[in-house]
């Protein structure tokens, strides 16, 4: 289906889609100063440290983003201004990161502030609030489609939690290809093709459910070789820890003044830090050491890594309080200072995706006949859909050279005793 066409301003040159055209209202965004610091944020903001092509910024990431909402909104038969709107909502939601991006959605989020709030708060509150108004759309249309998902078909479609989810794609395209690895070769225009709202539903055609397993199966294996990879959270892990104990001596809350935190990005982060002189706090002086460490790549390491499908253990992990509980004891087992242990879980806010990010309970599979439509849940029809839910998580333990050996036995003892061992085989029934 060929793209329905807006008037374009200016044209950006994009390596994974070619010439990719911004409107008049994008541009007017694009060109302000609020929108040129995401050229000097890394998102993800750890990636490079593994696979050092793929310094992406998030400003890299917004072309691609930009065209293919537009293509996931066509196919569902959205007309030009509900276009608009859905490509200004995904605009707005890549303006909402601040600096090291995915580590600071999730300090944001722990402290009662959301992407989709800050996006609220830029759109009602900042400079392009203006900029919004003169284009014609309300401010209460963005916020309400920011917040529930923009109206098409009577249905709403929510940019941050759709199954079949435009930036997910964008990423799964743009990290593969500069990352140079091969699991992300997606043919999602015959995905969006095949995905309708029907019945106030998005559903995809069931014909086409082995494509949109390719795309799930995409996401998986993205997360095992970039997303939750060892040394990549390594250093996330390391941002956030800085975050936790001068976050707010770095920076004030969105909340009070959202024009001063659309001033920062990583250079400032990275001047704040390194800048420390000898009257700082405590805990801007631990910062600038960690910060020092991780700026060498001087990064902590996994100790400990084990499996669990302890629901009550992972939900306990899932808390900040629960987090910081199994740290310490942890690092009480070991001896140390609990801010030189670090545990890690797939399902958190700071890892790019992980399985299970998108939930597959609504998405539905259609077959049009000859009574009308017929619906089957996705989950009873793909095996791989139904396992993206599943219990089991690849928790690991982080720790500070020179204290592995200790860390490594504590963690061990923490996380058999909640899974327990496995049975041992002796050699002759390996045999």
């Amino acid at each position: 289906m060929p793209i329905k066409e807006l008037q374009t301003a200016v044209e950006i040159k994009d390596p994974i889609y070619g010439y990719v055209g911004l409107t008049q209202l994008e541009k007017s965004i694009l060109d302000t100063k609020q929108s040129q610091r995401l050229r000097r944020i890394s998102s993800p903001a750890c990636t490079h440290l593994v696979y050092p092509g793929a310094e992406i910024t998030a400003m890299g990431r917004l072309p691609g983003i930009l065209r293919i909402t537009h293509m996931f909104f066509e196919n569902l038969s959205a007309d030009t201004d509900e276009i608009q709107l859905a490509r200004l909502v995904s605009m707005m939601l890549t303006l909402a990161q601040g600096p090291w991006a995915n580590v600071m959605e999730e300090y944001l989020l722990v402290r009662g502030m959301s992407r989709r709030k800050l996006a609220e708060l830029i759109v009602a509150k900042s400079q392009i609030s203006d900029i919004v108004k003169d284009s014609g759309f309300s401010l209460s249309t963005v916020k309400d489609s920011i917040e529930r998902g923009v109206l098409v078909k009577g249905s709403h479609v929510d940019l941050v939690t759709a199954p079949i989810n435009p930036q997910l794609i964008d990423s799964l395209n743009r990290d593969s290809y500069f990352a140079g690895v091969e699991y992300a070769r997606l043919e999602y225009p015959r995905l969006f093709a095949q995905t309708r709202i029907v019945k106030d539903r998005v559903a995809v055609e069931r014909g086409s459910l082995f494509t949109l397993e390719s795309y799930l199966s995409a996401g998986v294996n993205m997360f095992e070789a970039i997303y939750y990879h060892k040394a990549v959270r390594a250093g996330e892990l390391m941002l956030m820890r800085i975050l936790d104990e001068a976050g707010s001596q770095l920076m004030r809350f969105p909340d009070k003044e959202i024009e001063t935190f659309l001033g920062y990005d990583d250079l400032t982060f990275r001047d704040a830090i390194l800048s420390t002189g000898s009257d700082a706090s405590e805990e801007m002086t631990w910062a600038n050491h960690l910060f020092r460490d991780y700026d060498k790549r001087y990064l902590i390491k996994m100790a400990s890594d084990r499996a669990i499908s302890d629901e009550q253990f992972l939900g306990k992990l899932a808390t900040p309080d629960g987090l910081y509980e199994i740290e310490r004891e942890i690092a009480q087992e070991a001896g140390i200072d609990p801010r030189n242990v670090y545990v890690d879980y797939p399902d958190r806010v700071s890892v790019s995706y992980h399985p299970g990010k998108y939930s597959m309970e609504d998405l539905m599979l259609f077959e049009r006949g000859s009574r009308g439509y017929e619906f089957w849940p996705v989950t009873e029809m793909s095996l791989l859909a139904r396992s993206l839910g599943r219990t089991l998580k690849p928790v690991r333990v982080y720790t500070t050279r020179g204290y592995r050996a200790k860390v490594k036995k504590a963690g061990d003892r923490l996380l058999e005793s909640v899974d327990g061992v496995g049975a041992q085989l002796d050699s002759g029934e390996r045999s």
